[in-house]
């Protein structure tokens, strides 16, 4: 196998992965079923994923981060079949879910600070459908092309917006009219977050629509769970006759505030 053409990008933001293209020649006495990929430790981390190219078929893999020199395991590389719609709407619905769980750390403790601040179902539903709203509209904007952010603008401003979030937790009266204004315009940001990520799988343009309403789907599903995992501890407490705003609201929202406000830093400096 012999390397005849390498691109590396430019050094960005280093929370992202930096696209490299190394193209390879080799003599094949048959079509191999199988691929093992290994990157010296000495070159750093590496996040893969592959396809075997064909014409107007898009069949990317999901990311493998290889960490430490660690080779990728075997990679079955046989002919495949095109997706059909149904099996692109499940994988970037998959692919949307696992962005935010378990991945997604910054999201999952903006969706847990929004769950924080009530127990009112009718209040939750606004603002967990006022966030899909917004992050859906940036996403799709971004995505065709409208809109363009750079990442060294959004993730430092993605981790302040888990601040804010947490700290007006701590305050004793919230307007549910401001918070939802707030929580539409840092619904903006995260979509534009999303993006940035969705951007990397080079889709087909019959299938858009549906890899986006996958990958919608997916992310909402996961925002549920952990909407519900977080508002049925509150309610344990508050069945045990406990105060679960000193017990829960208060410590949790402090920490978050602290997390976020360190990520912002660390993304504003890198």
């Amino acid at each position: 196998m012999t390397l005849s053409h390498a691109k590396i990008d430019i050094i960005g933001y280093k929370k992202r992965p930096r696209k490299t293209i190394l193209t390879y020649q080799v003599k094949l006495s048959e079509w191999p079923k199988t691929l093992a990929w290994q990157y010296g430790k000495v070159y750093g981390d590496s996040a893969l994923r592959w396809q075997v190219y064909k014409k107007d078929e898009y069949n990317w893999s999901q990311w493998q981060w290889l960490r430490n020199g660690k080779p990728s395991g075997v990679i079955n590389i046989s002919h495949p079949e095109p997706l059909t719609t149904t099996q692109r709407f499940l994988q970037f619905t998959s692919i949307g879910f696992d962005h935010v769980i378990p991945k997604g750390w910054d999201h999952i403790l903006f969706i847990v600070g929004m769950a924080l601040s009530s127990l009112l179902w009718r209040k939750l539903l606004l603002l967990v459908t006022t966030f899909t709203l917004a992050h859906t509209l940036t996403l799709g904007l971004a995505m065709v092309g409208v809109v363009e952010v750079s990442a060294r603008i959004v993730e430092p401003l993605i981790a302040f917006s888990i601040v804010y979030v947490a700290i007006e937790n701590l305050m004793t009266h919230q307007s549910i009219k401001r918070k939802s204004i707030v929580v539409f315009l840092f619904g903006l940001i995260h979509g534009l977050g999303f993006a940035t990520m969705l951007k990397e799988f080079e889709m087909a343009p019959d299938s858009f629509v549906t890899t986006l309403i996958g990958f919608n789907v997916g992310v909402e599903l996961a925002q549920i769970v952990i909407v519900l995992g977080v508002v049925s501890v509150l309610l344990t407490l508050r069945k045990l006759k406990l105060n679960y705003r000193q017990l829960a609201v208060v410590p949790t929202s402090i920490l978050i505030a602290l997390i976020g406000f360190w990520w912002g830093i660390e993304r504003l400096i890198n």
